[in-house]
C-alpha cells in the first residue's frame, strides 16, 4: 500500500476532495453532519490518500487560548479518522506525529484536543487536564451562547517544547475543537 500524506490549507481543498472527506467523516463518526467539518472548517488538514482514495484525515485549527493569565499558541486537533479497512496500520499515529512536528517548527506551545478514548493520544504524549473551561457554543452555523464548566476529563494537551501546562481557567477564545 502506497500512502501519500499531504498538509492542505482548507481554502485550497476542492469540491471533490471535500466530498471524499465528507464520506470518510460520515463513515467514521455516525451522525456527523453532511459536510466536511463539524462546527467550523479547520485551518488546514492532513489528508492520507492511497491513489485516488482518501483513507485518513486530521483537521487542525490555529488558535491562541488563555490559561490563567498566560496566552498560549496552540494547534487544536479535530476529527482524527481512518477508514475502517485501514485501521491498525499506524495511520493515525503518523498523522499525530506530523502535526506535533509541524507545531514545533511553527513555535506552538501546545497541541490540544478533546477525546473520549485517550489510548492513542496518551501514547503520543498527550495528557488530560482538569482546568475550568470557557468556550463558545456553536450549533449549525449559529452562535448559541457561552459555556463554562470544569472540563469533563475530555481535554488533552501535549507540550510542543518545554512549557508546563499552566493552572487557572482556560478560555478557548472560540468553540471546543
Amino acid at each position: 500500500m502506497t500512502t501519500d500524506v499531504r498538509r492542505l490549507p482548507e481554502a485550497e481543498i476542492d469540491s471533490s476532495l471535500h466530498l471524499a472527506l465528507q464520506g470518510l467523516l460520515g463513515a467514521c463518526f455516525p451522525g456527523y453532519p453532511e459536510r466536511s467539518y463539524f462546527k467550523i472548517p479547520p485551518h488546514f488538514r492532513y489528508v492520507v490518500s492511497d491513489g485516488p482514495a482518501v483513507v485518513a484525515q486530521l483537521g487542525v485549527e490555529l488558535r491562541v487560548i488563555r490559561v490563567g493569565e498566560q496566552v498560549l499558541r496552540t494547534f487544536g486537533v479535530v476529527d482524527v479518522c481512518v477508514r475502517e479497512d485501514r485501521r491498525g496500520r499506524g495511520l493515525a499515529s503518523r498523522l499525530l506525529d506530523e502535526v506535533v512536528g509541524y507545531a514545533g517548527g511553527c513555535g506552538m506551545d501546545f497541541v490540544i484536543l478533546f477525546a473520549d478514548d485517550d489510548g492513542l493520544y496518551r501514547r503520543h504524549g498527550f495528557a488530560r487536564v482538569d482546568n475550568p473551561l470557557t468556550w463558545v457554543k456553536i450549533n449549525e452555523h449559529h452562535t448559541i451562547g457561552l459555556a463554562q464548566a470544569v472540563t469533563p476529563h475530555e481535554m488533552m494537551v501535549r507540550p510542543v517544547g518545554e512549557m508546563v501546562w499552566p493552572t487557572g481557567e482556560i478560555d478557548l477564545l472560540g468553540h471546543v475543537f
